[in-house]
């Protein structure tokens, strides 16, 4: 009787020890690793009408790498105009097995391109933006008859092809005065 006793007795604890134990270990969460996502759209400005193209990659950190995921990662493209207009989902793309992705676009605006990347399992959702700016084409950006600030009255986009020597600082854009 006392044999049973005890062996009940130790029954009962090794049962409730496994239960504790199994009640105040939590299971193992996967790891969450960091990711880089990138976008460079150009070119920068670009004129009403012209193709932009938006390039970039999605890595993540292991051990102290960046390394790619495997191919076929959701990107989100949006744009979002100047202005008071609200962002517009363009394009969901794939990434490459080295985690790149590109597209290219009419762009009729200034605005900020963004794509988005949301995540799954162990991959951080992440985000990048960059913004372009549009320009208007005129008789600035070809040669021709001379032109002066005072004959276009805007600021306008030379780029490096200043024809007229409207830029007077060298930064692609001419009549600074005049913006």
């Amino acid at each position: 009787m006392l044999r049973r006793t005890i062996r009940r007795s130790v029954a009962v604890l090794l049962g409730a020890t496994v239960a504790l134990g199994a009640a105040t270990v939590p299971a193992q969460a996967a790891t969450v690793y960091p990711t880089s996502l990138t976008l460079n759209a150009k070119p920068e400005p670009v004129a009403v009408g012209g193709t932009v193209t938006l390039g970039g990659t999605l890595k993540y950190k292991k051990a102290g790498r960046w390394v790619a995921p495997s191919a076929g990662k959701s990107i989100v493209v949006w744009f979002d105009p100047s202005g008071d207009a609200k962002p517009i989902k363009i394009k969901t793309l794939k990434t490459n097995t080295k985690g790149a992705y590109s597209y290219k676009h009419s762009q009729s605006r200034s605005g900020t391109w963004i794509v988005k990347y949301a995540g799954k399992y162990n991959l951080k959702a992440d985000r990048a933006t960059d913004y372009v700016r549009t320009y208007v084409k005129g008789p600035w950006n070809y040669p021709g008859k001379d032109l002066d600030c005072s004959d276009v009255r805007k600021k306008v986009w030379v780029g490096s092809n200043d024809y007229h020597r409207l830029d007077a600082d060298g930064d692609g854009w001419g009549c600074d005065s005049w913006g």
